[in-house]
């Protein structure tokens, strides 16, 4: 089951102190010729933060849990259709047994197709939970970009003046000294979250409940709904007792686990 993991503070992050220069010398260093470009100082990481930000869509939670809900439904009745019945030579003549046929039939085609439903849709949900965990690992390195673009612009604010003339500099630093605190206020956890980290926190809590879902799902699919399809064979073949009773208790440990399944 996907854990929820702490983010690690931005001014926590180890950071390549190479990577920061190459940063102040290709990003900061043009900018004292145009500061207008000032304002997209960072906007890659921020554009892409956000086309990464989505977790896993919680419709497809809602509707496996639904159909879940429906199988558990279908599975309580089951007794009303696939119990042991004789009937008589008038019940017989009209057709009674021929109906009751075609209603077993007919709700075991119902209950296959909401398995067959939810088999193909708890495979959908793995892949989209893939494809989630995927994107945050992308985001987490986007992360660790800005931390030094952070830290980038705060050295450049401090060392740059010491070398140039403060008469030119003093219109640019204090607009790149905003920037700065622009850029901590939008990506950093120090004392207030900030809007990014509070998305990825919630990707990370899509990522644990469909993730329970999907584990409690996936041994009602692989052993209980089996058993449960085995015993039904072998209960209609045989029409014993104990292959009824078997039958039974198959079906109440296979709704007790979906309902197992739906609790948060």
């Amino acid at each position: 089951m996907a854990m929820l993991n702490d983010l690690i503070p931005l001014s926590q992050i180890e950071l390549n102190q190479e990577h920061i220069l190459t940063i102040k010398r290709n990003h900061l260093v043009p900018l004292i010729h145009d500061p207008h470009r000032l304002n997209h100082y960072a906007d890659t990481i921020v554009q892409a933060q956000s086309v990464l930000l989505n977790g896993v869509d919680p419709r497809l939670n809602q509707q496996l849990s639904e159909l879940i809900r429906q199988i558990i439904q279908q599975l309580s009745r089951s007794k009303k259709y696939l119990g042991t019945r004789k009937f008589n030579s008038l019940q017989k003549w009209l057709g009674i047994d021929v109906e009751y046929d075609a209603g077993q039939m007919k709700y075991l085609k119902d209950l296959n197709r909401l398995i067959d439903e939810a088999n193909h849709l708890s495979q959908k949900l793995q892949i989209e939970i893939q494809k989630s965990q995927s994107r945050f690992q992308q985001v987490l390195g986007l992360r660790e970009q800005m931390a030094m673009y952070i830290v980038a612009a705060e050295q450049f604010v401090n060392e740059y003046p010491q070398f140039s003339s403060p008469q030119t500099l003093d219109p640019f630093i204090e607009r790149l000294s905003k920037k700065v605190n622009t850029l901590q206020t939008l990506q950093t956890l120090q004392t207030l979250q900030t809007s990014n980290d509070i998305v990825m926190k919630q990707m990370q809590l899509s990522h644990h409940l469909s993730f329970s879902l999907l584990d409690r799902f996936k041994e009602a699919q692989q052993v209980l709904i089996p058993a449960w399809q085995y015993h039904l064979k072998q209960s209609r073949d045989s029409h014993s007792k104990i292959a009824l009773e078997q039958l039974d208790k198959s079906r109440d440990d296979l709704i007790q686990t979906l309902k197992k399944s739906l609790q948060k």
